[in-house]
């Protein structure tokens, strides 16, 4: 009873899978969802345990990233390999037979006898991208703003300690000097912080 049960919860979820649009990957807490939203009366580890059978089954593949593992289905097809974003989970499908030659020539080369290869390709999306660079800019100017705040305190300071100087009160005179180099560290680390961001979106802008 038990056992027919679990085929039963596991050939619904096979059914979710394959019913996915193409191109669509779903992570196992997304299929839980969509599990439950067709009134399947299954808890998140049955979804696991489910895909994991379905996929030692040849039902199913995964797909990888930081994110966690994602599910398509396994039917028959051209085989095809992965763009993941690492920012929003963006999945995009490809093929391209230079990638899939680069894979047979790989397997010969280490005494494979290849049989298929795929390729999953991680980076950012275009959208990803964009929000990630102005956030980095915006931080950047934030930073650019407290190093010309440091600087104008490091030149009051240098002034008071001259003064200071002046009058023969080089004890006072010193510790406001080291006030004054402290300032100033912070703002070079601060413009440092800066040009690190922007160095970045040099990079990813060429």
């Amino acid at each position: 009873m038990k056992r027919a049960r679990n085929k039963e919860t596991q050939d619904a979820i096979a059914t979710i899978v394959r019913s996915l649009p193409k191109g669509t990957h779903l992570t196992a807490p997304e299929v839980f969802e969509k599990a439950k939203s067709i009134g399947l009366d299954v808890s998140l580890s049955t979804v696991y345990r489910s895909l994991h059978r379905l996929k030692a089954g040849g039902n199913v593949m995964t797909v990888g990233g930081d994110r966690g593992l994602r599910y398509e289905t396994a039917e028959e097809g051209p085989e095809h390999d992965h763009l993941i974003c690492l920012g929003c989970g963006l999945t995009i499908e490809f093929m391209d037979d230079l990638i899939r030659g680069f894979g047979k020539t790989v397997a010969q080369r280490k005494g494979f006898e290849h049989h298929s290869s795929r390729f999953d390709i991680l980076g950012y999306c275009s959208d990803c991208n964009a929000k990630d660079e102005a956030h980095r800019i915006g931080h950047s100017s934030e930073l650019f703003s407290a190093v010309m705040a440091k600087l104008e305190e490091t030149n009051l300071l240098l002034q008071e300690a001259l003064t200071f100087n002046d009058a023969r009160r080089t004890v006072k005179s010193y510790k406001t000097a080291e006030t004054a180099m402290e300032k100033l560290n912070e703002a070079i680390t601060d413009c440092q912080s800066a040009m690190t961001l922007l160095s970045r979106n040099n990079t990813s802008n060429t």
